[in-house]
């Protein structure tokens, strides 16, 4: 059986590498020096939005392997602050603050409570995933909300925060306490989003 489970892992791998190497995206993030084609979800979420307007500063929760950040670097007017951070390591990037470490953690919220708050928060982070629907969906919402206390101290009237969550179940009173701090709350899911995903994006529009 082992053998049999083996063959199998090999043919979806295979599979996986064949329509990785042949995803636009990932030729596009190539071409444009990024490091993988997710950053194309964040320029289509400021296309729509567009949430860079005003923004002087930025924290990219998650931010390996840091092409959020990257167009963040790209497309904001400078002076800009960005302050990125992640469980895995980073490479550097010009222009970015990077820590390795958990954004829920005492030392990381010691580190914000030093510095000004942010214009805009951002948060592509994934759980690992277990392949059990409803587990991974209360994983993604624990993300989700561990992200979204951020803006009570640290995100600037008139900011915004965008972070990603998995359309398998219902955001329930996040969703409540999102629209009575925000003036425009939607849900966004780019074209830069593999189809067969069902991650989604939360868009917060302009903190009230």
């Amino acid at each position: 059986m082992s053998g049999v489970k083996n063959k199998s892992l090999n043919h979806q791998s295979t599979e996986w590498l064949r329509r990785h190497l042949k995803d636009p995206y990932v030729k596009q993030s190539q071409k444009d020096n990024y490091r993988s084609r997710a950053a194309y979800k964040l320029t289509e979420i400021n296309k729509k939005f567009n949430i860079f307007t005003n923004v002087k500063s930025a924290l990219d929760l998650g931010a390996a392997p840091g092409s959020w950040s990257q167009v963040m670097v790209n497309e904001l007017k400078s002076p800009i602050k960005i302050v990125a951070i992640d469980l895995l390591d980073v490479e550097a990037i010009p222009g970015v603050e990077i820590y390795k470490g958990d954004f829920t953690s005492k030392k990381f919220s010691n580190h914000l409570k030093e510095i000004d708050p942010f214009d805009l928060i951002v948060s592509d982070i994934s759980p690992n995933m277990t392949g059990h629907r409803q587990t991974d969906f209360l994983r993604s919402m624990e993300m989700l909300e561990e992200a979204f206390a951020l803006t009570d101290c640290y995100l600037n009237k008139g900011g915004h925060f965008i972070a990603k969550y998995f359309r398998r179940g219902d955001l329930g009173q996040l969703l409540v306490n999102a629209k009575k701090k925000f003036t425009k709350v939607s849900s966004f899911k780019p074209n830069a989003s593999r189809k067969n995903s069902s991650e989604i994006y939360l868009v917060c529009y302009q903190k009230k």
